[in-house]
């Protein structure tokens, strides 16, 4: 009997595994994230045969029109089978992707310190985008959830709390407690964090109290990770003015910074 990876059997066993027995939260949470990955896994496996079969079917079609002496038929199939190999290999690519981040993951539970991976498995989800939006922009929700897992999973308290040390060890990471926002920024009463809309940067006008403005989005979009290449990337900012925000939101207390 062969074993398919990431096949849908292989889904259910880990979505029956996860109510089987109750689980520490740090394990529940990693299993969810797990199942998120193996549902991505599956879309791009499924998508992939379907598109092998269809190279198969005109690389036949392309013979049968090449014997009957229709050229113009024949180029036309041979055209589409090439951009379908194409295809098939951006697929193969994105699933090597997942299935390394599905197994750094199952790992995570029995290493000695997670939070010296956690970072880096987001890194690798974070760099799988560009991908994934290309060949499965379908999909782009579910990743984008599951980023927020595995951010999720980093702020853990049992995690924290054991493995806060090792965080030095991650380039270009910020993990940020966050107090209660402003009175601008947040409703104390029931704890609905108004989302800023993305401001349109000018870099010669720019000034701190924007940038920091900026970042309070972002730590609230991320649940309390910053990464300052990818701020820098998407609103253009310098690396300095980022970490002199970050700096000076923590001196007013409105952030406390672990790095």
């Amino acid at each position: 009997m062969s074993l398919a990876i990431g096949g849908s059997n292989n889904l259910f066993i880990r979505f029956f595994n996860i109510f089987k027995q109750p689980k520490d939260p740090f394990t529940k949470s990693v299993n969810e994230a797990l199942l998120m990955l193996d549902k991505m896994i599956n879309h791009i496996e499924a998508t992939k045969k379907s598109l092998e079969s269809k190279h198969e079917e005109h690389e036949r079609r392309a013979k049968i029109f090449a014997s009957e002496g229709k050229r113009d038929y024949e180029e036309i199939f041979l055209e589409e089978s090439k951009h379908i190999s194409g295809l098939i290999n951006m697929f193969s690519k994105v699933q090597h992707d997942l299935l390394r981040v599905k197994y750094r993951l199952e790992t995570i539970t029995i290493v000695e310190e997670p939070m010296k991976v956690l970072p880096r498995v987001l890194e690798e989800l974070e760099a799988i985008r560009p991908d994934l939006e290309r060949v499965a922009p379908n999909l782009m929700t579910l990743l984008l959830e599951l980023e927020r897992k595995v951010t999720n999973i980093m702020s853990t308290s049992k995690v924290e709390s054991k493995f806060t040390n090792s965080i030095n060890e991650v380039k270009d990471k910020v993990i940020l407690s966050i107090p209660p926002l402003p009175p601008e920024d947040v409703k104390i009463d029931n704890k609905v964090v108004s989302v800023v809309k993305e401001p349109g940067i000018n870099l010669k006008t720019t000034n701190i109290e924007q940038v920091k403005k900026i970042l309070l989005n972002e730590i609230r979009r991320t649940g309390g990770v910053i990464v300052v290449n990818d701020v820098v990337r998407k609103y253009g900012l310098s690396r300095e003015a980022i970490l002199m925000a970050l700096n000076k939101l923590e001196e007013e207390g409105i952030i406390k910074s672990k790095n």
